[in-house]
């Protein structure tokens, strides 16, 4: 905890957003798996109840604080941003080419950067746009997305999802730096659950062994990635964390050779070395120039 400690704050937000972005890579993997047998809203609502289950004995002993919430309409909007972005997000990835879906999510780095500029007021200079747009530029060429086999409908889901995903983010940012993460992750598990219940009831089948077990995997899996994600976003500004997705795809060519024995073209190489330069740049000019900062 003393190393921790030491560790600056922007650097100790990008290492908790490092593992989990890692973890809800391998969400989405199950999640992919599990979409063809189990309906999409009742995917969402198991995992929500696991991440209840795990949380519940810290949400018994802040039973006051949980009661008396500090910015009721940050976390209305926060919970409405998560529920359309965990159900879009798994809408997308279940109906188009996983490279496309990918490509779209990662809207989400943009739309960050533009929400927390302008309701954040947190700093986006135009290095930092270089960054972004430069990481974007070789998130392209890794996964190389063919849209021609995309239906326009689930691009426009995915983009909404990405908005929703983004909306929930800069939220996070705001609350955690007043209210207990607690707060953050009860009200999320316990609210997008009662959303997904109805429609999840509607479409209802049991679930075989497998299956089951790979619903409560996503749920245990969200749940620390969750813990991860809020954590980050309470250390480091929300544009800055939100450039650590990037990295999502370096974890999706790894468990794709792994798990499928892909193997990434010449072209996906490139964008992984662009991607790498574009989060590494702004950090390597830190510590050569130690009174520049890495965020700008």
């Amino acid at each position: 905890m003393a190393m921790f400690d030491a560790i600056p704050n922007y650097l100790k937000g990008i290492l908790l957003a490092l593992v989990s972005t890692g973890l809800f890579v391998v969400v989405g993997v199950l999640v992919r798996m599990l979409s063809s047998t189990i309906d999409t809203f009742q995917i969402l609502l198991f995992r929500q109840v696991v991440f209840l289950a795990i949380l519940m004995p810290a949400i018994k002993a802040n039973i006051p604080v949980l009661l008396k919430p500090k910015k009721v309409k940050l976390h209305l909007l926060r919970i409405t941003g998560a529920f359309f972005a965990l159900y879009l997000g798994f809408v997308t990835v279940s109906n188009i080419p996983l490279a496309d879906a990918k490509a779209i999510g990662f809207l989400q780095v943009l739309f960050v950067a533009l929400i927390s500029r302008m309701c954040l007021s947190e700093a986006v200079s135009a290095s930092r746009w270089f960054t972004i747009l430069v990481g974007f530029l070789g998130v392209m060429l890794i996964v190389q997305p063919n849209f021609a086999d995309a239906s326009f409908f689930y691009i426009v889901l995915g983009a909404l999802g990405a908005l929703g995903a983004a909306t929930a983010v800069v939220c996070v940012r705001k609350v955690a730096q007043t209210e207990p993460r607690i707060t953050l992750l009860a009200y999320q598990a316990i609210f997008v659950g009662l959303l997904a219940l109805i429609p999840s009831l509607y479409s209802w089948q049991w679930p075989t062994f497998n299956e089951l077990c790979l619903l409560i995997l996503v749920g245990a899996i969200s749940s620390v990635a969750q813990w991860f994600g809020v954590s980050a976003y309470k250390w480091g500004e929300a544009n800055v964390i939100a450039n650590v997705e990037y990295i999502s795809i370096l974890y999706s060519i790894a468990l794709g050779y792994l798990l499928f024995a892909e193997i990434p073209n010449s072209i996906a190489f490139l964008g992984a070395a662009v991607l790498i330069s574009s989060v590494a740049i702004p950090y390597l000019y830190k510590a050569i120039r130690p009174n520049a900062r890495a965020d700008n």
